[in-house]
């Protein structure tokens, strides 16, 4: 039986090791395929543009400045929060991963009142091209911001549950599963706030 079994040692010089976890691996991919999406979305706002008979010109409202601020200040927050948890300082990470969802929320609410300035600008969703693609990269955007503060309440909810365990919070131990949730969402966040700062970098340049 046992020489039906793979060598153990055989197996262990056959095997790769990428230094990577697994699922931050997985992350890695899908951030890997939204930046494509993203990047496929730009690309048809150029070819668009090109077309001068259906293409309309204007300024960027200025609340998408203001939201910009609240996205670079949710990966700041977020950074800090994940730097507090390694130095297992618990109370301050549990603030700052609250302050960080609250930016999120604020930039969602800002983002909200762009396209409300649109709609006064006589841009409707449902008007201009160049004022639809506006609509659409910023939802599209929007829907990422919004899968992260819900795995971002999920993480809050159980950092302020476990606030009292007498095995981790008490002794001040990191729990290593949490440090490796932590590291990913903080990579998710880092991500999807710089796709913005680009889009909005972008749009800013093809809007003037």
């Amino acid at each position: 039986m046992d020489a039906l079994l793979p060598d153990k040692k055989f197996l262990k010089e056959r095997t790769e090791y990428t230094g990577i976890h697994p699922q931050k691996f997985a992350l890695w991919l899908g951030m890997a395929s939204m930046a494509m999406f993203f990047a496929a979305l730009t690309s048809a706002l150029l070819v668009k543009k090109g077309d001068f008979r259906v293409w309309e010109s204007f300024s960027l409202p200025t609340v998408f400045a203001f939201s910009t601020a609240a996205v670079v200040s949710v990966s700041v927050l977020m950074y800090l929060s994940l730097r507090s948890y390694r130095n297992a300082q618990f109370n301050t990470f549990r603030w700052l991963l609250l302050a960080s969802f609250v930016m999120g929320l604020v930039f969602l609410v800002l983002q909200y009142m762009g396209w409300q300035k649109l709609n006064e600008m006589g841009l409707p969703i449902t008007g201009n091209i160049s004022g639809q693609f506006v609509y659409v990269v910023s939802a599209a955007h929007g829907l990422h911001i919004v899968a992260g503060l819900v795995v971002t309440l999920i993480f809050l909810i159980q950092a302020f549950r476990s606030r009292r365990d007498p095995i981790f919070e008490l002794r001040n131990i990191i729990n290593p599963k949490r440090q490796l949730n932590m590291e990913m969402l903080a990579a998710f966040w880092h991500f999807i706030d710089g796709v913005w700062v680009y889009l909005y970098i972008f749009l800013l340049l093809n809007y003037q």
